[in-house]
């Protein structure tokens, strides 16, 4: 397998991995090495973890000869003269480093491909795993190197996502690459149906992220980690803290809603700028932000919620068509759910009647929303007891043998061969 991340918060993956390893096989994951973070290599659950740097030398960042010299020398300049040689020679220091790292860059990309490319040949696998499509050109090129089939899998619509840069490259990647490709497969129905249509391929095999069963307890974690009263009601956003998340609707909303504590959970680029503007509005004790915890504890703090927002924004079809795992991790904890209006998340709740659906655009929904189950509390009550319910069938002990299948189908003529 190969995942353009390091690993450490890839539940998915890990999931899949250790699915493949209690079936019999023997499975390699190659991914990114972050070296103050992660180790090299390690086992777990009894597959394998490889980690590549990417990195053109293990010294990359810190200039030599000339270019270290002439560091030197600025630097000393500006500590002996503020005038305008030094300014000078500090614009130019930094100009030299732009020049750098562009130059690096593609060759960074380049040795990278290589070395994943390398790792996975030298693993002598007998089927590649591409998850996501920015690991599809290495699982093909390795995969046609050893003449082995290849597997992608597709967890999000790659092509028309929010943030994407040079989309006719990702266009183009996918549209040359899928259709040579052993089996595709799609996390819901909806990504499945337009992955069809748009490159005419036979149906993909439709594999759910659904959480692992857990029945985690009663926890007061997360109000012992915020130093939060035993009984106060948290209204809790756990993921990504990026933008088209609905986490700036969620601030818009947050003086309109009473009786609660908004807690952000995770990590990502917008938590700054949101910070700063919960400092504008005053809500520093109505709105906290806590980092991203190990997906082994995740269970324990989900638990601590009162209810559970996914608001995710209608700004490109990647997110029209997700099931997040945020929401189905709400259910395993016997969390009630507010969730945007999306045609997958819809046919959950409408499936379990274990939250609300709402036009999560409007802040003012939001609030009405939220407001409703934290005065209602036989309602919310309900609703956790129908998300507890729904535990055995949104759960990825009922859906792993899809993945399974699809193995011992794609090897079966090489194994009676």
């Amino acid at each position: 397998m190969f995942v353009q991340n390091t690993m450490v918060h890839d539940a998915r993956v890990r999931k899949e991995a250790r699915t493949l390893t209690e079936a019999g096989y023997g499975v390699t994951v190659v991914c990114l090495l972050d070296p103050a973070r992660t180790p090299r290599e390690e086992i777990v659950h009894g597959f394998r973890i490889l980690r590549i740097s990417p990195d053109i030398i293990s010294r990359a960042r810190r200039p030599a000869g000339p270019l270290a010299e002439f560091t030197l020398s600025a630097a000393n300049g500006l500590g002996a003269d503020s005038g305008r040689p030094a300014l000078h020679r500090r614009g130019a220091l930094a100009r030299a480093d732009r020049v750098a790292r562009l130059a690096r860059y593609p060759l960074r990309r380049a040795l990278a491909f290589l070395r994943f490319v390398r790792a996975g040949v030298h693993a002598r696998a007998d089927v590649y795993h591409a998850h996501d499509l920015n690991t599809l050109l290495i699982a093909w090129t390795a995969s046609r190197l050893r003449r082995k089939p290849l597997v992608y899998d597709s967890h999000e619509i790659e092509t028309d996502r929010a943030g994407l840069k040079m989309r006719w490259w990702a266009c183009f990647l996918e549209r040359a690459l899928i259709g040579r490709a052993d089996r595709v497969i799609c996390t819901n129905q909806t990504r499945a149906d337009y992955t069809q249509r748009r490159y005419g391929i036979v149906p993909p095999t439709i594999l759910r992220n659904l959480p692992a069963y857990v029945e985690p307890p009663p926890s007061k974690l997360m109000h012992e980690r915020l130093g939060l009263p035993p009984d106060t009601r948290i209204v809790l956003y756990q993921g990504g803290v990026q933008r088209e998340r609905g986490l700036e609707e969620l601030l818009a909303a947050a003086p309109d809603i009473h009786g609660g504590v908004i807690v952000i959970l995770g990590s990502g680029r917008l938590k700054p700028l949101l910070e700063q503007r919960v400092r504008e509005l005053g809500l520093e004790s109505r709105v906290l932000f806590h980092e991203a915890v190990p997906v082994e504890e995740l269970p324990a703090w989900t638990a601590g919620a009162y209810l559970g927002l996914q608001v995710l924004q209608n700004t490109c079809f990647n997110h029209y068509s997700s099931l997040s795992n945020k929401l189905l991790e709400y259910l395993m904890a016997g969390v009630p759910v507010i969730a945007n209006d999306l045609p997958e998340m819809r046919r959950v709740i409408e499936d379990t009647g274990a939250g609300l659906i709402i036009v999560a655009s409007d802040p003012h929904k939001i609030a009405e929303a939220v407001n409703l189950l934290l005065g209602d509390e036989r309602l919310r009550q309900e609703m956790s007891e129908k998300a507890v319910r729904a535990r055995c069938r949104y759960c990825w002990e009922v859906e792993e043998h899809v993945l399974v299948d699809l193995y011992a189908g794609l090897l079966a003529p090489s194994v009676t061969g």
